[in-house]
């Protein structure tokens, strides 16, 4: 390979973190993502917006891997993900600082028959970190999330936003370089959204952690994204600056921040 084209593959992977080509996602005969294209920067949060079914989870879900039944392109810092996974468990076992995607899901994934704490270890025992290091970057997350003293406790002995504190340890404890957020304020009360929206932003400032966030929490949206991609017939209607997108510029935004039943986006 010429070494003008290796120079420009190390530029553009230390820039571009997650680079998605012409991604499509069928369930039978039914399509949910159709071909579409973006990219997220090192560092940059991407909200994704769209009414109910509009495939914001299965976005999420064939970024992490969840779903491997997709056509089109998906690299995160310039490795395809299937590679990416598959090097994964290497790289762990030999201590290799190797990218890493967390996924926080929608209602926090926990195993009922885990506490806290095996919970949050699950991840980093399955990659074979010494028990050592477990220990340390377990506790540390826990106390990370506020939730102190609540280790040998079960996720039902835990309320809705405790809970969603936990599937956030669990994510941060792996020291993630890219974090998938699944709605993860849907069902809380205003004052643990913000709550849980600032830890999402404290995470984000110290990881230096690129993140895609999926919701359609305004509020939540104006205060953590850079970007913002309004999802509607499986593709980005929207996908601009978030100060843009409040802006209301075009029909699609204007009628998803209103909420207002006439206009491009249909209410079935």
């Amino acid at each position: 390979m010429p070494l003008s084209k290796i120079f420009l593959r190390i530029k553009y992977c230390g820039i571009i973190m997650i680079n998605v080509k012409n991604l499509s996602v069928s369930f039978e005969d039914s399509v949910i993502i159709n071909n579409i294209s973006f990219h997220v920067k090192r560092g940059e949060t991407l909200v994704v917006m769209g009414k109910n079914g509009s495939g914001k989870s299965v976005l999420l879900k064939s970024l992490s891997g969840l779903i491997d039944e997709y056509k089109g392109e998906i690299e995160i810092d310039g490795i395809d993900i299937n590679e990416l996974f598959r090097q994964r468990g290497k790289s762990f076992k030999h201590g290799d600082s190797a990218c890493v995607v967390s996924y926080v899901f929608q209602k926090g994934g926990l195993f009922d028959s885990l506490n806290i704490f095996d919970n949050t270890a699950f991840g980093l025992r399955r990659m074979g970190i010494i028990e050592d290091e477990v220990v340390q970057r377990v506790l540390a997350s826990i106390q990370r999330v506020g939730l102190k003293g609540a280790e040998e406790k079960l996720p039902s002995e835990l309320s809705g936003g405790m809970q969603k504190r936990a599937g956030l340890a669990r994510a941060v404890c792996m020291n993630p370089t890219v974090i998938l957020y699944d709605d993860p304020t849907a069902g809380l009360d205003p004052i643990l959204t913000d709550s849980i929206t600032d830890l999402i932003i404290e995470i984000k400032n110290s990881l230096n952690s690129t993140s895609i966030v999926a919701t359609n929490d305004l509020k939540v949206a104006k205060k953590i994204a850079d970007k913002v991609g309004l999802l509607y017939a499986g593709r980005f209607v929207s996908y601009m600056e978030s100060s843009e997108f409040f802006k209301e510029s075009d029909p699609y935004t204007r009628q998803f921040i209103r909420g207002e039943l006439d206009g491009p986006i249909d209410v079935l």
